[in-house]
């Protein structure tokens, strides 16, 4: 089923949390709306779900205009960040809750209710847990069930608000994996919201970035991370080091540190810059003229990759550098001392100052 978000805002007193949010959702997708805490992911979520109403704009579920529809009306399927489980009824029970409490000419038989529960339950691969509660499970076999739940009323959408916001690393690693796949299983349209970027990567089709109330960039994965729409973008998505100077002539400059920038020919203005971490080249001697010097600061082992925290030698500001374990040792590098970096691939965007 697509859905049609047009030109939705939504205001709480004096404070717009979303402004002309306008695109669409092609049936099948798995949608992740990304951004930071108070971009308006969750409102919109909800204001698809019907569990709030916009102030202005429509939601089209194909093709039909259910903006002002009631909720059961809408056929989704909500999964909250906290599970949201009953604590009282098993795991079957939980899964089954949907189906038992339908209008009787349109519930199932018990015998039916048994085998879809069942079947969810082979579905989630929890098949031996259905007499267990949600206490006697780990948090990650609770939102399967939270998933599984949302499921068995066969929603045309499923609606997911951090579905893994509070479980750990390794858990919320396993889950991404584990929902994309069902995703490809089941193939249900689907959004989910996240502020992890990681996440919304690793599992999304497409990505909506969210900042302030509007959507800044729509785009696949790896779209958007290779050709972000704007400085807040960039900055957003991974880690990134950040240098400020000036536009001129088609080069950009910051004290020591100079780059082509050919997209700006004729400009004279101040603009930003943005490397990756791992967009740099270390030497200890300098070669060629865009070289920046620099002390290294701090070094830090992380599994097969080496972060250093440097400090320009002109400016003075941190930056952060990786590299690989093998380069690392190869260049014999050590803490305080001077080395020269190269830039293998820079953004430049003009701020218009």
């Amino acid at each position: 089923m697509s859905i049609e978000i047009n030109h939705v805002s939504k205001s709480y007193g004096s404070f717009q949390i979303l402004k002309n949010i306008n695109f669409t959702i092609q049936t099948g997708e798995l949608i992740a709306l990304l951004g930071p805490s108070g971009s308006g992911k969750t409102s919109l979520l909800r204001i698809v779900a019907g569990l709030e109403q916009a102030d202005e704009g429509q939601i089209v579920f194909n093709g039909q205009d259910l903006t002002n529809a009631r909720i059961k009306d809408r056929k989704v399927g909500f999964v909250f960040q906290h599970y949201a489980l009953f604590q009282n009824m098993t795991v079957f029970h939980n899964i089954a809750y949907g189906l038992n409490v339908l209008p009787r000419k349109y519930r199932p038989s018990k015998k039916e209710i048994k085998e879809k529960v069942e079947k969810l339950l082979s579905l989630i691969r929890l098949e031996p847990y259905g007499k267990r509660y949600p206490s006697q499970l780990s948090g990650g076999q609770r939102q399967r069930v939270a998933l599984a739940r949302a499921l068995a009323i066969e929603p045309k959408i499923l609606l997911l608000d951090e579905p893994f916001g509070a479980l750990d690393a390794k858990v919320r690693k396993e889950l991404r994996d584990w929902l994309r796949h069902l995703h490809e299983s089941v193939g249900i349209t689907s959004i989910f919201v996240t502020h992890d970027q990681e996440e919304a990567f690793e599992v999304a089709d497409r990505v909506v970035i969210m900042h302030d109330g509007k959507i800044e960039q729509i785009g696949t994965p790896e779209h958007v991370y290779d050709h972000p729409a704007n400085p807040f973008i960039y900055d957003f998505i991974g880690s990134a080091n950040r240098f400020e100077g000036k536009i001129a002539g088609g080069k950009f400059v910051d004290g020591d540190f100079e780059t082509d920038a050919p997209e700006y020919p004729g400009e004279v203005t101040q603009g930003l810059g943005f490397v990756r971490p791992y967009h740099f080249i270390i030497e200890k001697q300098k070669s060629g003229n865009q070289s920046l010097k620099a002390k290294i600061k701090h070094v830090q082992p992380v599994g097969p990759i080496v972060r250093l925290n440097l400090e320009r030698s002109d400016t003075h500001d941190l930056l952060h550098v990786e590299m690989n374990r093998e380069e690392f040792s190869r260049l014999d590098l050590h803490a305080d001392e001077l080395v020269h970096l190269k830039v293998k691939k820079v953004q430049i965007f003009s701020t218009g100052q």
